[in-house]
C-alpha cells in the first residue's frame, strides 16, 4: 500500500431524501422482508412503525416533519401493526430444521443422561471432582451440537489467537429499520434465559491471521425465563436484528426438565459471509489499521477504533449513503451518550479512500 494517502474532498453534509422518497425506499425494504405483505397492509404497519395511528395520519404530517426527515421507526410498533392486520409475522424470524436434528443421537444422548446422573450426585456431595467432571461433559456437549447443527466452535474452545473476536451483531441481509434501538451498548441479548453460548467461525486475513464472529448463540431458559410470552418476545427481537429462532428442547443440556434450548442465528450464511467478507470495507479497516492510524488526528483514531471494534458493521455496504442508512443512522458510540458531529465527516472520508 503507498504510505500517501489519497487526497479526498472534505466530506459535506449529505441532503436527507424527499419524504416520499424516503418512504418508497422504506417500503421497498420491507417489503423485501415480508414478500406476502400486502401493499395496503404493509403502508398502514410503517405508519404506525412511525409513530402514527394511519397511514392518513402521517400524510396528515408530512410537511410539518422538520428537514424533510421521517420519524424514528420503530420495529415493533411495525409487527404489531401488522399481526393486527392477520399476519404472523413472528413466523418468518423461525428457522426449522431437518426432521433427524430435532432429537440428539445416541450419543449426545448418553452425554445428557451422564450430566443428570451427575447432578443428582452434586446435590448430596458437591466436590472438586464432580464440578470438573461436570465442565469436561458439557464441553462436549457443546462441540456436538455446534457439529450436528454446524454451528462452528464453541467460543470457550477457540483458540486466542484471533486478531479481533466480534460478539454477536446485526444481520444487515434481514435485519428490520429501527434495530438500533434493541441494542444494550454495542452488544445482542436476545433473552430470556441467563446462560448464553457463543458459537464461532473464523474469517481470513490477507496476513494470513484470521478474526471470529458469532455464528449462533444458545440460551437455555429455565423456569419462570420459560414462558411462551418471554420466548416469543426474545424472537421478535432476535428478527428485527436480522436473526432467526429455532426452539430445541430436546438437545437442552445444561438444566432440569423444566427448561428448554433456543438455538439463535442470523439469515446469512457462513459462505455468504465469507462472500461479502471479501473486499469489504471493515476487513480494509481492520487490515489497514496500523497505516490508519499513523498521524491521524485524534477524532478520526476515535472513529477508526470504534468502527473495527463494532460487530453491527455492514459487510456489503458499497457507499457513504448505505452505511449512513444501514449504520450510522441506528447504531450510537458505545463510549459517548450521542455521536460528535465529526464522525459522519471521518466516516466519510474513510469510505472513500477504501473505494479509491
Amino acid at each position: 500500500m503507498s504510505s500517501q494517502a489519497p487526497c479526498v474532498a472534505s466530506a459535506t453534509a449529505q441532503k436527507p431524501p424527499a419524504h416520499a422518497d424516503a418512504l418508497r425506499a422504506l417500503k421497498n425494504r420491507l417489503h423485501a422482508r415480508f414478500p406476502e405483505g400486502r401493499s395496503s397492509h404493509l403502508t398502514e404497519a410503517i405508519a404506525a412503525g412511525l409513530g402514527f395511528a394511519s397511514h392518513a395520519a402521517l400524510r396528515a404530517r408530512l410537511g410539518s416533519l422538520p428537514s424533510n426527515r421521517l420519524p424514528s421507526f420503530n420495529a415493533m410498533h411495525f409487527l404489531g401493526r401488522l399481526a393486527a392486520l392477520g399476519y404472523e409475522p413472528l413466523g418468518s424470524f423461525r428457522r426449522p430444521v431437518a426432521a433427524p436434528m430435532e432429537k440428539p443421537d445416541a450419543a449426545f444422548a448418553d452425554l445428557q443422561a451422564a450430566l443428570r446422573v451427575l447432578g443428582m450426585a452434586r446435590t448430596k456431595n458437591s466436590t472438586s471432582g464432580n464440578v470438573e467432571w461436570g465442565r469436561y461433559l458439557h464441553g462436549r456437549c457443546a462441540h456436538a451440537f455446534g457439529e450436528a447443527h454446524d454451528l462452528g466452535k464453541p467460543a470457550e474452545r477457540c483458540a486466542g489467537n484471533a486478531r479481533r473476536r466480534w460478539h454477536s451483531g446485526a444481520d444487515h441481509s434481514a435485519c428490520l429499520p429501527g434495530w438500533g434501538a434493541l441494542l444494550q451498548g454495542r452488544f445482542l441479548r436476545f433473552g430470556p434465559g441467563s446462560s448464553q453460548l457463543h458459537f464461532l467461525r473464523s474469517l481470513p486475513l490477507a496476513d494470513g491471521g484470521h478474526v471470529h464472529y458469532t455464528s449462533a448463540v444458545v440460551d437455555t431458559p429455565a423456569g419462570v425465563q420459560n414462558r411462551e410470552d418471554l420466548l416469543a418476545a426474545a424472537a421478535m427481537r432476535a428478527g428485527v436484528l436480522g436473526w432467526t429462532s429455532t426452539r430445541l428442547p430436546q438437545w437442552n443440556w445444561r438444566t432440569a426438565g423444566d427448561g428448554t434450548l433456543v438455538l439463535y442465528r442470523p439469515n446469512i450464511s457462513h459462505s455468504e459471509r465469507l462472500h461479502q467478507w471479501e473486499g469489504s470495507f471493515q476487513r480494509w479497516l481492520l487490515e489497514n489499521q496500523r497505516y490508519l492510524l499513523k498521524g491521524a488526528s485524534a477524532a478520526r483514531r476515535q472513529v477508526i477504533k470504534e468502527l473495527i471494534a463494532c460487530p453491527h458493521l455492514p459487510l456489503q455496504v458499497r457507499s457513504f449513503e448505505d452505511f449512513h442508512g444501514a449504520y450510522l443512522s441506528e447504531q450510537k458510540p458505545f463510549f459517548l451518550l450521542r455521536r460528535p458531529d465529526h464522525f459522519d465527516d471521518n466516516c466519510h472520508y474513510l469510505l472513500a479512500m477504501w473505494r479509491g
